[in-house]
């Protein structure tokens, strides 16, 4: 073999492996991106601001939602329901075992906190009706309504519930989607300088 033709065999060689290497470390560019992009879009984080917080972003390490039926009595007496799905989201392992009960149990550590709210859903359903996927407005009349807002903090060995004011609450959350035992929301809520957003998944429980 002629000292050109090694040559250019070489040449083409190392083309050869700078090309896979290039195409190597585009495909793991592109999957890093789509790891980012699915950690973020999947939220399972939120930031809080209260009094009591400070400006605060947390991780939800557990979070659990349960349903009751809330009852409407109008002027005239007539009487309707709805489902009311309260949900909590904590960066601590939440006590699900025996829901409200155990779930509102006093924090144990200042670095603990949680968020809770209720989704009341439409009319004439009750603590049976699965969870429906949609947005739930704080300004909304009685149904497809988010209301009950609160930031639950430690300090100096006694919990603080920070409520977000009624009257002034805004914004919304969007329950994304409802699948099983699971759903997944946006959360964005605030009431003068309070406020609540980010996304999380919850674990859906149901009463035996």
């Amino acid at each position: 073999m002629s000292m050109d033709v090694r040559c250019y065999n070489e040449k083409k060689s190392h083309q050869s492996v700078r090309t896979a290497a290039l195409a190597a470390f585009v495909v793991l560019s592109i999957l890093s991106l789509c790891l980012v992009g699915c950690t973020k879009s999947g939220g399972t984080g939120l930031h809080v601001k209260s009094h009591a917080t400070d400006d605060k972003d947390i991780s939800v390490k557990s979070s659990y939602a349960f349903a009751v039926t809330k009852t409407f009595t109008d002027i005239a007496g007539k009487i309707t329901t709805a489902p009311s799905y309260r949900v909590y989201a904590a960066n601590y392992d939440l006590d699900a075992a025996n829901f409200a009960m155990t779930l509102d149990k006093p924090l144990t550590s200042d670095e603990r906190l949680r968020v809770v709210f209720s989704l009341v859903g439409e009319q004439a359903g009750n603590e049976k009706t699965p969870l429906k996927a949609g947005t739930y407005s704080a300004k909304a009349d009685k149904f497809m309504k988010v209301e009950d807002v609160g930031i639950v903090s430690r300090k100096g060995g006694a919990d603080s519930k920070v409520w977000l004011d009624r009257s002034t609450l805004t914004g919304e959350v969007k329950v994304n989607s409802v699948s099983g035992d699971t759903m997944s929301c946006d959360v964005d809520l605030s009431a003068g300088e309070t406020s609540i957003k980010g996304s999380f998944t919850a674990k859906i429980l149901t009463r035996k």
